[in-house]
């Protein structure tokens, strides 16, 4: 009994010692991940049934010009609502063999292999949070995050996006572009010319995407049109490890799980990953095996990605690589 409650105290400070670094670790092994969280674009909260976020989708029909003695019009307004994303859990368990606290009895030995089996465990989650991410949260019996083929579709006229529906709510839709070379000026850079088209309808003013996400073969073909001179690479990604480029101020790399031929233009400035605190990579008490020897933990987080503003979003569907 005294030695299963050291090692269950074992685990659990290693575990604790190494969330920090695993939580890194995840949020930073995928371009847009390791975008959304240096723009501090992940937020924790603690305790709620479901995940609210307030859409500005009206304007206030009050503004007007006036003359001298003229009346400001009093109508209210109500340009608010309410999109509502559901809680998810993600987990996953680490298991101690009997066999293994019996026969690894050094206080080292046991603590190499409790941070080789958390490491694992880390690692496993970085994959899961990854294939998610280009998913459309239908995974699992709806079980997965919210992912970019839900959040911005290439079908933005179909579904509901947190709760709301996009076949009638217009403002809600978010940009769709269709690869085409009509009207391409000679000489142009086909992925060049429809990037261009696609970010300015994702544009309004001095807002604009931030990070263009693709796959690697699209990435690839837009870096080989680019001359020497106009190759220039994001430093913000590059200092993280990603090889990225820069395409009108914002950063343009690409990413293992990015469904081919598609480009999706971002604006992290609407998109959210809210976590809650009581479940934020946080490790179990242990528990027995029914009939068995061994004993299990689970780490598990609760939250969901979110967005606020369809409008800012698009993608490039279809795109030809000639």
């Amino acid at each position: 009994m005294t030695l299963t409650e050291q090692l269950d105290s074992l685990y659990t400070t290693t575990w604790n010692i190494m969330r920090p670094k695993a939580i890194d670790a995840i949020f930073n092994a995928t371009p847009f991940w390791y975008w959304l969280y240096s723009k501090e674009r992940v937020r924790r909260e603690t305790g709620a049934r479901w995940i609210g976020q307030p859409i500005m989708y009206a304007k206030n029909n009050t503004v007007q010009s006036l003359g001298p003695g003229g009346t400001v019009n009093i109508g209210n307004t109500d340009p608010l609502t309410t999109a509502q994303f559901n809680y998810k859990y993600i987990a996953g368990s680490v298991v101690r063999l009997f066999s293994d606290d019996t026969t690894n009895v050094g206080k080292n030995q046991i603590m190499s292999l409790a941070q080789a089996k958390l490491k694992n465990l880390e690692l496993s989650m970085v994959d899961k949070f990854e294939s998610m991410l280009f998913g459309d949260g239908s995974g699992n019996g709806a079980l997965d995050f919210d992912g970019l083929l839900n959040l911005v579709s290439k079908t933005p006229t179909v579904g509901t996006v947190g709760g709301i529906d996009r076949s009638s709510a217009l403002w809600w839709q978010n940009q769709l572009r269709t690869w085409s070379v009509t009207a391409l000026p000679t000489g142009d850079n086909p992925v060049a010319f429809n990037f261009r088209i696609l970010y300015n309808q994702c544009s309004i003013g001095n807002d604009h995407p931030t990070l263009i996400l693709t796959h690697s073969a699209v990435y690839e073909w837009y870096e080989a049109g680019l001359t020497t001179f106009m190759r220039i690479y994001d430093p913000r990604m590059g200092d993280a490890g990603f090889e990225a480029l820069q395409y009108k101020g914002c950063a343009l790399t690409f990413s293992p799980s990015c469904p081919a031929l598609t480009a999706y233009m971002l604006n992290e400035r609407y998109l959210e990953l809210v976590i809650d605190t009581n479940a934020d990579f946080m490790m179990t008490d242990w528990k027995p095996i029914p009939n068995q020897l061994d004993r299990v933990a689970q780490v598990v987080t609760k939250g969901n990605l979110t967005i606020t503003n369809s409008r800012m979003q698009g993608v490039l569907a279809d795109i030809v690589i000639a």
